[in-house]
């Protein structure tokens, strides 16, 4: 019997997994799957070793599967720790069929505690460059990092399932991994089934994307999703409403129109782009102009279906709405993304070097801002000038990288307590001690004219009250690095969640910061607003302060750009009212990599 913290850990995640894609997803998708029943073919083939599993009892690697068979039941086949691959064409509902085995499973897990948990992820943020601790990162590093980016559930917690194996993998987009690190990535796949055998594990490609690599994944096995038959089209075209006269003809002559049709995606985007429209309005084209005036036809469609200025104000028209569209969907192309999370906005999708460094700009002038305002009514022109010079070493670290990085779980370890705090006061201590000595230098150097150490020119006081300011500061540095322990949030993510947690954070640890500085000043008879305003500072930007300055600056620069609208949150849930994105807990992502591919070129 799981502990009761390990019951609630596990019901969350399973409620947020179900919640973003189940019923974000699934249950709003453009494929209509009540009226298309999907057929499979086995393919062995297209495994490393295709004598691994063959269904049915057939040694054949490719066969035709019989109708009505469902995903779950193929899966369910294969036993405990079954490994499945999916393959079809862009469109044919390789992303709808994961999702619905994904919901059958978390169905089980709820009922039965010993299950494991399903998650859905997506690969197309494997990143072998991104380091771990461990160093390069694998998939079972990546898993703890998308766990931790999607799902909020804190790398420890995450590490305890892996190695519990208590996770079922569903891992969507190998072909959206960036081509060059493609075979990499089945490389890392293929190692961590052998490092985590009860892992059940499956992955979704487009076919022709699988094939072009030079390695296979050694799973046990492996579907095609056949294109819908003539039959299925017109089953489904008899009930999608009136008003197909235009594609009922169409696909008795034009065999461009056909070959799309036989993707449910696209089967149903043209149903929607040419409903109304007369046989003759459709023109004679070739496939991919075909294909690029029906997403044209449905743009439109659905700005005119919900109204381009409702509730949203003249600056959200469509022509500008098409622009901030386009320039999403080209970063997200580009970085082989398929979630956009505000969050995790970073400078590299600033256009430019020069922008880059503009950014830098803004973010040294924004912390002498922060420092030099309250600073001057505390202290002297000249201490103000030298305390800035020392923070700038002090918390240049903390600016100075140019990720964003947000603080977003509060949780006590004591773990991490005794890993930081003891390391954080030496390290304090000797810093405290050797700012402290050029800084008596410069202010007060007729301390060293004469190295007398009887007349009590030496600064012993100076140089003790430093060493205590940086024990003092370390020892918060300490406390702030223990407050990340194991959990998962319980609360619903909110669109720009991460940045909002980091502020409210960044409040708390800057008042404890200042509160604990204003104390050891006082305690040692020295400038308590000084101490104060330090603490204050450090504990606000270790807290999560430094994230959300970043935040703003960078949303600021895309703002003057023109690549953002100011209230991006706002303009997203836009597209999604128009069915251009879909919602996936705090993140979006575009109703099909189709129509991502489709704005971005």
């Amino acid at each position: 019997m799981l502990a009761t913290s390990a019951i609630r850990d596990r019901q969350i995640l399973i409620n947020k997994v179900r919640n973003y894609w189940v019923k974000g997803v699934l249950e709003t998708s453009l494929h209509d799957r009540a009226i298309i029943a999907l057929g499979f073919e086995q393919r062995l083939d297209a495994l490393s070793h295709p004598w691994s599993l063959a269904w049915e009892t057939t040694a054949q690697p490719r066969q035709t599967l019989p109708s009505q068979t469902r995903v779950t039941d193929l899966f369910d086949q294969l036993g405990e720790g079954g490994t499945l691959l999916i393959l079809g064409e862009p469109g044919s509902g390789k992303t709808t069929t994961l999702l619905e085995l994904c919901r059958d499973l978390l169905s089980r897990a709820e009922v039965d505690q010993l299950r494991p948990i399903p998650v859905f992820l997506n690969l197309s943020t494997w990143n072998p460059a991104r380091k771990s601790k461990a160093g390069q990162m694998n998939i079972a590093s990546w898993i703890r990092y998308e766990l931790n980016a999607q799902y909020q559930v804190s790398k420890d917690l995450a590490q305890t399932w892996l190695e519990q194996q208590q996770l079922q993998l569903l891992l969507d987009g190998l072909d959206e991994v960036n081509l060059e690190q493609r075979d990499n990535c089945v490389q890392a796949i293929n190692q961590f089934i052998r490092d985590y055998g009860a892992i059940e594990t499956v992955v979704c490609s487009r076919i022709k994307d699988y094939e072009a690599l030079t390695e296979q994944l050694q799973l046990q096995a492996a579907v095609f999703i056949r294109p819908l038959s003539k039959s299925k089209i017109q089953h489904y075209l008899d009930g999608a409403g009136e008003d197909l006269a235009a594609v009922h003809q169409a696909l008795q002559t034009d065999p461009v129109l056909q070959e799309l049709a036989q993707s449910p995606l696209m089967l149903n985007i043209i149903t929607l782009a040419y409903q109304g429209m007369a046989p003759e309005d459709l023109p004679e084209l070739s496939l991919e102009d075909r294909r690029e005036h029906v997403f044209e036809n449905y743009i439109q469609r659905m700005l005119a279906r919900r109204g381009s200025r409702q509730a949203l104000g003249p600056s959200f028209q469509a022509g500008q709405a098409m622009i901030w569209l386009r320039w999403l969907a080209k970063q997200l192309n580009q970085r082989s993304q398929t979630i956009l999370l505000l969050e995790q906005l970073q400078p590299n999708w600033l256009p430019s070097v020069k922008q880059e460094w503009m950014y830098r700009w803004g973010l040294l002038v924004s912390f002498v801002l922060l420092l030099t305002i309250p600073g001057y009514t505390v202290m002297e022109a000249d201490r103000l000038f030298l305390s800035m010079l020392i923070s700038i070493c002090v918390f240049g670290p903390i600016f100075g990288g140019l990720e964003i990085r947000t603080v977003e779980t509060l949780k006590w370890s004591w773990a991490k307590a005794r890993k930081n705090i003891l390391p954080g006061a030496i390290v304090g201590a000797i810093a405290g001690c050797a700012f402290k000595i050029p800084y008596e230098i410069i202010l007060n150097p007729y301390h060293f004219e004469i190295l007398d150490f009887s007349k009590g020119y030496f600064p012993w006081r100076s140089i003790y009250r430093g060493t205590v300011f940086g024990i003092s500061t370390g020892l918060l540095f300490g406390f702030i690095r223990s407050w990340t322990g194991p959990g998962i949030r319980r609360k619903a993510t909110l669109p720009n969640q991460g940045i909002r947690q980091s502020a409210k954070h960044s409040l708390f640890f800057g008042f404890f910061g200042f509160l604990s500085l204003s104390i050891a000043a006082f305690i040692l008879n020295h400038r308590v607003s000084t101490w104060g305003l330090f603490g204050l500072l450090f504990g606000w930007s270790l807290g999560g302060g430094e994230a959300c300055l970043k935040h703003l600056i960078l949303r600021v620069m895309l703002w003057r750009n023109g690549s953002i609208p100011w209230n991006y949150a706002q303009f997203l849930d836009w597209g999604v009212e128009r069915i251009f994105l879909q919602k996936v807990g705090g993140g979006y992502i575009f109703v099909h990599r189709l129509l991502l591919e489709h704005f971005a070129r």
